[in-house]
């Protein structure tokens, strides 16, 4: 008994202590022209909580392995972020300006992160950050800047049978926006014509819902669906709901 109450004892600190530096970012998705008002877009950072918080905003570039992994690097030559570092009062918010700085000519929509991180402050200083507990939140907002026209293009360039009761899919976007695979349905044809449509994360865990940035191709692993032939070659499309303006 008397683990469980100082259990629930450390729960509730733990949640007083995350409590107490907690802020919001907002919004977390902002598409920018390349020039023009829309080439600025602001973001708000919010305290909710009782004391004075500070934030760093930073830009990051996004790209994506060939595992469908998100990669980053510095992306500060492509914005200008006014204020970068802010100290938030209690129960207050604060507006960022970020303008997009970057090449005029956009062919293939460029994707970025613009990071909000809390870092630690303590009584007019900056706190070490080495304490017991150090519970500091960061958003990750997406940022895209378009094109002057708009292509999608997501197929599936190949499909192989792994040999462990999977099969490899590798989809290419071959269109100059990023496209989020919202339900979406893989259909699969083996070398004997048998054909299977898949839908769901359990079919497709990874590439139901998933995000594939311009230009990129990535691999995903998915069960080996009942009704085709093991070791077979396949032929494959797929098909999903397609919205620029909620993404």
């Amino acid at each position: 008994m008397r683990h469980k109450t100082l259990f629930i004892a450390v729960l509730l600190f733990l949640f007083a202590a995350v409590s107490a530096f907690a802020f919001q970012f907002e919004p977390l998705v902002q598409t920018f022209d390349v020039s023009g008002a829309n080439a600025t877009r602001t973001f708000t950072v919010t305290n909710d909580s009782d004391d004075i918080i500070a934030v760093v905003i930073s830009a990051l570039v996004r790209t994506q392995d060939e595992n469908g992994d998100e990669v980053n690097s510095d992306a500060s030559r492509y914005f200008n972020i006014q204020p970068s570092r802010i100290l938030i009062q209690p129960q207050s918010s604060q507006i960022v300006r970020v303008q997009y700085r970057g090449p005029r000519t956009v062919t293939r929509e460029l994707s970025f992160r613009i990071v909000a991180e809390q870092i630690p402050y303590s009584q007019g200083r900056i706190a070490s950050s080495g304490s017991m507990f150090n519970f500091l939140y960061v958003f990750r907002a997406s940022a895209y800047v378009l094109p002057s026209q708009i292509q999608e293009n997501v197929v599936v360039s190949a499909v192989a049978d792994n040999g462990d009761g999977t099969l490899s899919v590798t989809l290419s976007n071959n269109g100059n926006v990023h496209q989020i695979l919202y339900d979406c349905e893989l259909t699969l044809q083996d070398a004997d014509g048998n054909t299977v449509t898949l839908t769901g994360s359990d079919a497709l865990p990874g590439i139901s819902g998933a995000n594939i940035l311009a230009g990129t191709a990535w691999t995903k692993s998915i069960p080996m669906p009942q009704g085709l032939a093991a070791g077979s070659e396949y032929r494959a499309s797929i098909s999903y709901n397609f919205d620029i303006q909620n993404q």
